[in-house]
């Protein structure tokens, strides 16, 4: 029966008597009957099935390799189906064979579905045959027209042409596998989009765009560690260049993967970030998930932990965490996932607290909240500051369910206040720290589980806690007379998603999308990145803030640069890459730009104090001069119009634009107006 269904399938195909036959050049079952337009063969099961075809990538190595032969059909023998795939994997653990890439061979065995990898498999006989016609490389151009696109290439030799970009190297060091992406980098769905259809779409556009490069064996830990180093001999960091690569289409472990069957060459872009210096006299935040912080006892015992799992990792993770805390030159640090067990002298946030201290040779100081361990989680938030730059003013806050009935503090970790004085320029602040409820557990027992929008789990969760840190601030927890209010820490939700919907529907204005703008990130998970890390200022404090950035010494990175013993040790450093998998988010605060001493007005446009009139190009318009909501004056905005004009004509013309909108504001007189016009055109 099953041979008179191949006779059937191979009708259309002349010649196609199904020769079992190990003479070469006889009659074979083309592989691409034996794939099918679908995600499994046709024939699987089918036993006896001999096929003929060129050698394109051998890994037949085993356990080291995958144990076999992709094997593609000759060009000439090709069908014009889209849909069906001309190659295979040809299952031959260990082949002692004579056999070579570009080889023509003919081998018999059964047709199998391998975890979703149609292969030829119970091999019978291999052999090598006089060469005979060629396989090209097929040409696959990026993104694919479905997210499924990679079935009709399975077992195929391809080719991919750039731009293609590193995305995510989670399993690099252990699997050795670097996800890239056509174009730019692949972004997180709720960073770009609304959750729902939108966000669902954003998901399938990433697929289209996406490759899994992998590295032509199944071993763990491989060594050396492939796709580590650049053309210029700098480590791989996400954002490089990958020029065109070549290699053959796989499955395994549930994802379409090439092994490449050349050299794969990387062009770095850039070199590792430094921090941004902080701006004169500004008060800076440093917000961080340091990614489990656990000291033990406290005493060199107590491992292993949920970080480090001995004394040795522990001293490394130590290390790279000071670098980092050392670098950013805050005033205030503001960090997630320490160990939960309080700010005594064995405590974690004890021991950073005091490294970091030595390192900077400045003391820093924790706010207690009273209460030993924050809540009853594994993990903590902790708030750190230098007491010889600011000051703690009323009482440290928690923010639980006790504080807020809408608060899970079952889940979301409870969230830390503080209020403190700029030594420096006088100004207060209340700094909210967070660390909410993850999408990757379960929350369906709270009757809130992922409802398959984008979201995740947890997403109602988290935004209850939204509206219970909005309401809590307002009634002003920390007892400091209503200072403004910056809210930061690690909300495990990234910007289009209601969490964060929710905190700016209350007036709560987003830092990152207004100094970094809209892709701002600070995370990277399955090669997408995106911001969980936030900076949100309370409109009263809008005006003061001078910047929010994100440092990337950690996303960017590659894992194998962490302080885990089971990386490779050359590749440690006690620096800030890598210390943590997420990265320090900066905002700088209250900047004295000017130097008198005092956060003003004049803070933003410090380098041309405003004279009685304004003065431009040396003419004097005689119109009074004046400082507009920002702080510039009106010279300064004159003087910026004419830099930014495209051509001389364009300063003109912009000059005019903005007469006419001061003059139907009533910030200027047509006399006024004329007055300047006529120092534009003595300009002209």
């Amino acid at each position: 029966m099953l041979v008179r269904v191949v006779l059937f399938l191979c009708a259309a195909v002349a010649p196609c008597a199904a020769d079992t036959s190990d003479v070469c050049g006889a009659p074979a079952v083309p592989i691409h009957l034996i794939q099918g337009a679908g995600a499994s063969s046709p024939l699987t099961g089918l036993t006896g099935v001999v096929i003929e075809g060129l050698v394109v990538g051998d890994f037949r190595l085993f356990p080291g390799q995958l144990g076999g032969l992709f094997v593609q059909e000759e060009d000439a023998d090709a069908d014009t189906n889209a849909h069906t795939s001309e190659g295979l994997f040809v299952f031959a653990p260990n082949l002692a064979a004579d056999v070579s890439v570009g080889d023509t061979v003919r081998a018999r065995g059964e047709v199998r579905e391998f975890f979703g990898l149609t292969e030829l498999g119970r091999l019978e006989w291999l052999k090598r045959c006089e060469p005979r016609g060629s396989a090209s490389a097929v040409d696959v151009a990026l993104p694919l027209d479905a997210a499924n696109g990679w079935e009709s290439f399975e077992g195929m030799l391809v080719r991919i042409e750039p731009p293609l970009v590193a995305s995510g190297a989670e399993e690099l060091g252990r699997l050795g596998e670097l996800v890239l992406s056509a174009g730019e980098r692949l972004f997180a769905p709720t960073q770009r989009s609304t959750p729902g259809a939108a966000a669902l779409a954003w998901h399938e556009r990433n697929q289209r765009h996406r490759l899994l490069l992998d590295d032509g064996r199944h071993a763990l830990w491989p060594n050396p560690t492939p796709h580590l180093e650049t053309i210029s001999g700098a480590p791989l960091r996400l954002g490089d260049r990958i020029e065109a690569v070549e290699g053959v289409v796989d499955f395994a472990f549930g994802k379409f993967r090439l092994h490449p069957t050349q050299p794969v060459r990387i062009e770095s872009t850039g070199v590792r970030p430094d921090p941004l210096a902080v701006p004169r006299g500004a008060l800076r935040v440093a917000a961080w998930n340091v990614e489990n912080f656990f000291n033990g006892d406290g005493a060199g015992g107590g491992f292993p932990t949920r970080g480090a799992a001995n004394a040795s990792e522990l001293e490394r993770q130590r290390a790279k965490l000071v670098a980092t805390l050392a670098a950013v030159d805050a005033d205030v640090f503001a960090l997630a996932e320490l160990e939960n067990d309080g700010v005594g002298p064995d405590s974690a946030a004890r021991e950073i607290a005091s490294a970091l201290s030595t390192q900077i040779g400045a003391p820093i100081d924790i706010v207690d909240p009273g209460e030993g361990a924050l809540g009853e989680q594994e993990i903590a938030v902790a708030i750190l500051y230098r007491p010889d730059r600011v000051a703690p003013v009323g009482i440290p806050a928690v923010l639980d369910a006790r504080s807020q009935p809408l608060f899970d503090s079952a889940r979301n970790r409870p969230s830390l206040a503080r209020s403190f004085v700029h030594a420096a320029t006088g100004e207060r602040v209340t700094l909210a720290m967070n660390h909410w409820k993850s999408k990757g557990s379960s929350c369906k027992s709270a009757g809130d589980p992922d409802l398959g929008d984008g979201q995740g789990d947890c997403n109602r969760t988290r935004t209850r806690a939204a509206e219970a840190l909005a309401a809590w601030l307002t009634a002003d927890p920390t007892r400091a007379g209503g200072a403004p209010a910056l809210i930061v820490g690690d909300l495990n939700s990234y910007p289009k998603e209601d969490p964060l919907a929710t905190l700016t529907a209350a007036g709560f204005v987003d830092l990152l999308e207004k100094f970094s703008g809209p892709d701002a990130y600070s995370y990277v998970f399955d090669g997408a990145a995106g911001r969980l890390d936030h900076a949100l200022a309370s409109p009263a404090l809008v005006p003061f803030a001078h910047g929010a950035a994100v440092w990337h010494a950690n996303s960017d990175e590659l894992p194998l640069f962490g302080y885990f013993d089971e990386n490779p040790p050359e590749w440690f450093a006690p620096d800030p890459y890598r210390a943590s998998d997420h990265d320090p988010v900066l905002i700088d605060l209250f900047p004295d730009r000017d130097g008198d001493g005092r956060t003003d007005a004049r803070d933003a446009c410090p380098d041309t104090p405003p004279g009685p009139t304004i003065v431009w190009n040396g003419c004097d318009t005689g119109v009074p001069e004046q400082l507009d909501a920002t702080g510039c004056s009106q010279g300064d905005r004159i003087r910026s119009i004419g830099a930014r004009a495209p051509r001389r004509g364009g300063a003109a013309s912009l000059l005019r634009h903005w007469l006419i909108e001061r003059l139907a504001h009533g910030a200027l007189s047509a006399r006024e107006c004329k007055a300047i016009l006529a120092c534009a055109r003595r300009r002209a």
